[in-house]
Order: structure tokens, then sequence, then C-alpha cells
């Protein structure tokens, strides 16, 4: 009997109308083999999010950068974060499918192997001192330890024998970092790195407090509290996979440092957290972020100035992506209750020692990223002080254009003026002219590594350099021309798309077949004038929504008399695009 592909199974059983609208929470309306969301989940536009009922296929031609469209696979892998594995799995819930299981032949990864096992150990009676650490001591929460991948790291040598009887070779179990130097000795609590599909990227070794303090002052750097396995390079934070499935409903995400931080929070209920894994924000933890349902981000690092001085270039990070996400910055500046001269460090110790009520009080109460870094400022320098006030400035004006709330900008400048004690109008004119300056010396910049990259490796004489820059200028603001212009075309040709399936369906519905036809006509010269002269495509598209605009069905005489006359000189006014 032939295997049973698990997505056409799965996909027999559900039906795409019910799963997007108990998914999204909207009203599906229509009838028939057609239907509509009022909102589309993705990009937010209305009544461009349509459902084909008898294809089971969803399209949006609204969203930004290309249509979306798809099954009902790829409609909740885009709408949750989730692979389509993922996918596959929740549907396959949804109606009391049971997937196949994997066959006994195929291998299992072996740093799943290694995440399996090192679970399996908890039931050791070496691991029990471990296991107590960090639920009576560290008080995190069984349920959550167990249900996260957070494990006991057995003798490294009782480890290796273990995955050489399961077939596992030494040059795969040492290429999966497991035989980094103090795993296994010093390194007994093992954390599971998951990327954004759900694969262990790599492993996080712990020591407890008592094993970290009886190191010796000379081998702290090579022991340190927390220790990544060799070669491993996060390409997502800590936790992301299992937090993209827990979006609340206001999108927002918290970012701690530690991974503790993190199981900490996850264990009294806040599940939209990730972690670092250290102070520093990686360029390459953007596209994952991406890749999520996440809108606002939530800066909670440590209140040292490691954290301060992290949470700074977190910000400068973010902002370089176009600020694709709402930036916010909450601060812990609780006392310790056993020492009130001291400020509680991180959100772990916030937790155990006051309680999650707070935390979730300073979560709840964030500050803008911007009005955070000018206060940061203000703190580091004398503002009334002209020198230190107008670097101040400078770095503000760099990032200036960053931020596209005017609203956070009135912000800024609310802080600024009270902190230099000058009105508002002159320091924003002080801040745009720094930041026209540093606009200026960036393309400077760019221009001078444009003409070094030209050179090459060759020793080049001054006129034939002057002569090829020159040359490679030329060809760059070519190549930009025709960029701009592809890109413009794009839009046209999407915009007279939606044009035609918006006015198409109303005609359709009426039964009148005749008009759809000759408006196929009109939009296939549209079309072919968009490729010769986009201006004046633009001119005939303003021409077919003012005669739908300005008609109305029963005027079917009107409507046929202008469409068929469009058509028509459309056809023929070729020299007017060359005007």
């Amino acid at each position: 009997m032939k295997n049973i592909n698990p997505f056409e199974a799965v996909k027999r059983q559900v039906d795409i109308v019910e799963i997007i609208a108990k998914f999204t929470g909207m009203t599906v309306t229509g009838r028939g083999n057609h239907r509509q969301l009022p909102e589309c989940p993705f990009c937010k536009g209305h009544h461009c999010f349509s459902i084909t009922v008898d294809k089971q296929l969803f399209n949006c031609f609204q969203c930004p950068g290309r249509l979306t469209g798809g099954d009902v696979f790829s409609f909740l892998a885009k709408l949750k974060g989730y692979d389509l594995r993922s996918a596959l799995e929740t549907l396959a819930c949804e109606v009391g499918y049971r997937l196949p299981e994997a066959s006994k032949s195929t291998k299992t990864d072996i740093r799943e192997e290694i995440m399996r096992q090192a679970k399996a150990d908890w039931a050791l009676a070496e691991a029990k001192p471990f296991w107590e650490y960090l639920v009576s001591e560290r008080k995190l929460s069984a349920q959550v330890l167990r249900g996260h991948d957070v494990g006991y790291l057995r003798d490294r040598s009782a480890l290796i024998l273990h995955l050489k009887k399961k077939g596992y070779a030494y040059d795969a179990i040492k290429a999966s970092g497991i035989l980094t130097l103090g795993f296994g000795g010093r390194y007994r609590i093992l954390f599971g790195w998951r990327g954004l599909d759900g694969r262990i990227e790599g492993f996080v070794g712990a020591l407890t407090k008592h094993a970290l303090a009886v190191i010796p002052p000379a081998e702290k750097d090579r022991y340190p509290k927390y220790k990544k396995s060799a070669n491993f390079q996060a390409e997502s934070p800590f936790n992301l996979f299992y937090a993209k499935r827990r979006v609340p409903d206001d999108r927002t995400l918290v970012i701690v440092e530690g991974i503790v931080d993190c199981l900490q929070l996850w264990s009294v209920g806040i599940h939209n957290v990730i972690a670092l894994g250290g102070s520093a924000f990686k360029e390459v933890f953007i596209p994952a972020l991406e890749c999520t349902r996440f809108e606002r981000l939530i800066l909670l690092f440590d209140s040292d100035r490691a954290g301060r001085e992290g949470t700074d270039r977190a910000i400068r990070v973010l902002l370089k992506d176009d600020a694709k996400f709402s930036l916010y910055v909450a601060q812990i500046a609780a006392c310790d209750p056993e020492d009130e001269t001291r400020i509680i460090k991180d959100p772990d110790e916030l937790i155990c020692k006051k309680g999650p009520e707070v935390i979730r009080a300073v979560i709840d109460a964030p500050v803008k990223a911007g009005p955070w870094m000018v206060g940061a400022m203000w703190n580091q320098n004398d503002m009334k002080n002209p020198l230190h006030r107008d670097r101040a400035l400078q770095g503000i004006g760099a990032l200036w254009h960053c931020f596209p709330d005017e609203v956070e900008k009135k912000e800024m400048l609310i802080v600024l003026s009270e902190a230099c004690g000058l009105p508002q109008e002159n320091i924003l004119k002080t801040i745009e002219q720094y930041g026209a300056r540093h606009s200026k010396t960036a393309t400077d910049k760019n221009k001078e590594k444009i003409a070094d990259q030209s050179k090459g490796n060759k020793i080049v004489a001054p006129s034939d350099q002057t002569e090829k820059c020159r040359a490679l200028q030329v060809k760059l603001k070519a190549e930009i021309q025709k960029n701009r212009e592809l890109a413009q075309m794009n839009r046209l040709l999407l915009k007279a798309y939606a044009r035609l399936v918006c006015q198409a369906k109303g005609l359709s519905k009426a039964g009148l077949l005749w008009h759809v036809n000759r408006l196929a006509e009109g939009h296939t010269v549209l079309i072919k004038r968009i490729r010769n002269d986009p201006n004046k495509a633009k001119a005939l598209i303003k021409k077919v929504d003012a005669i739908f605009s300005a008609s109305r069905l029963k005027d079917l005489a009107q409507i046929k008399a202008d469409i068929e006359h469009l058509s028509q000189t459309s056809g023929h006014d070729r020299s007017a695009g060359h005007d």
C-alpha cells in the first residue's frame, strides 16, 4: 500500500475558511467559492484578502514586496512564524490526525540525541543535587525545566560510549560541540539552544554557584559561569522557537540577557521572552525576529554598567533595520531587600527577591528607546557644558533620521530641553544640522570606498584613477536609475492588477461579461504602456478609476461607451508616450 503524504491527508480534513477564522478571530464574509476577510492579518489592508474555497487557497494582493498566498499550511506558518512541519503538527492536532512516526532506520540528529539523553539523565542519582539547585535554589519551575531543553550532562566518557552504541562516529560527536572543554566535568547543567526552525544549533553549559566559587582565579577565563559549545554561532536568540508560539495580543517580545532570566520569567507565566546569552545583540538575530509576528521589543537587560551599554548597542543595531520594530526599554530600579544600598541586578534576582508582580510592573511600564538614549547621555555627560552637550547632540543627530515616530522625537526634545536648559526649537535645529553633516560624511565615505574598490590590487596613476572613478560613478548612477524605473514599473503593474481584480469582480457579479472582456483588453494595453511609459500608464489607470467612480452599474450604456473608447484610444495613442 502506497504511503499517504501527511500534508495531503491533513489538508483533506481541514477547511481553510474555518482555520483562518479561528486563528485570526475575524469573521469570514461572502458566499459560494469566494470568501473575504475584512482585513489582511499580515499587511492590515482592507478588502484585499480573499479565500478560494474549492482550491483551498488564500491570497492577498496588497501585501508589500510580493503577493502573499498559498494553502492552509503556508497561512499558518506565516501567521504564527512556524516552519511547515510545525504548521502540519498544529493542524493535525486540530483534526485529530495521527502523524506517522519517523522510520526507525532514520538516525536522529546527534544534537537531538544528546539533548534527549541529557534530559533522561535527570533520573540518575548523581543528578539530584543539580536538579535541586535549579528548582530549590534558583527557584525555577520544574514543569518549565521539563518542557524546555534543560538536561544533566553525565561523565563525558560515558556519553561518548552511549553515542557510539547508537551508531554515531567520533567525528560526528566532536562536531556536535559536546566535547567542549569542561563539558561533563565542571559543567553538568546543559541547555539546548534551538534555532527558529526547531533544530538544536548548539549547547550552553552552566556552572552552579558552588562550582564557580571553587575555580582558581587563574582559570576563571577558561571556565566562565556559562559556556557555549565549540564552534557554536547562534542565528536566533534563545527560546525564540518557543516564544513565537506564545505571541500576546499586543505583539510584544521581552529580550533579556541570561538564559536563566528567560526561564525564570517563563516560570512565572511570562512566555513572550527570549534571551541573548549575554549583553550583545547580534545583527544576525534580526532576520529571525522578522519571521515572527512580534512588533514591539522591550529590552530588559541587567541593571549594571554592562547591561546599560548593551542596551545602547542593541538600540543602535535595531535602528539600522529601518525601524521595523517599535523599541522600548524597561529598567530594574528595585533595591535589594537584604542591602538597601544595592540595586537588584537582573530579572532572575528580581523575581526571586521581590516576586512576579514586580517584574510584571517593570515590563508594563517601559520607556521608548529614543528618550531612554537621551536620558542615558544626560547621565553620562554634563549637558550644561558646551563641549559635552555638543558631543551628545552630535550623537543624537547621527541617529535622528532612524526615529520615524514624531511623538518619540518630541519626547526626546523635552528631555534634552530640560537637560540643557535651552528651548526645544534651538535644540532641534542643532540636531538636524548635525544629522545633515553626518549624512554628507557617510556619503563621502561611501564614494571613497567605491573608488578604492575600483582600484583593485593594481597601482593606478592619478589620472587613470580619476577616469575610472568617474566611469564607475556614471555606471552606478545608471544602475540606480534603472532600479528605480523597474521598481516604479512593478508598483504600477501591481496597481493595475489590483484595479482589474476589483473592477472585474464587480462586473462579473452583475453578469456583465462583455464589459469584463473589454476591461481586460484595456488592461492589456495598460501593461504594454507601462513598459513603454510608466507615467502615461499612471494617467490611464486614473482614467479607468474615474469611469467606475463616476458611473453606476445601472448606467450600462455609459460604462460601455467609456470603456470601449478608452480601449480604442489607448491602443492607437502610441506616440503620446514619447511626448
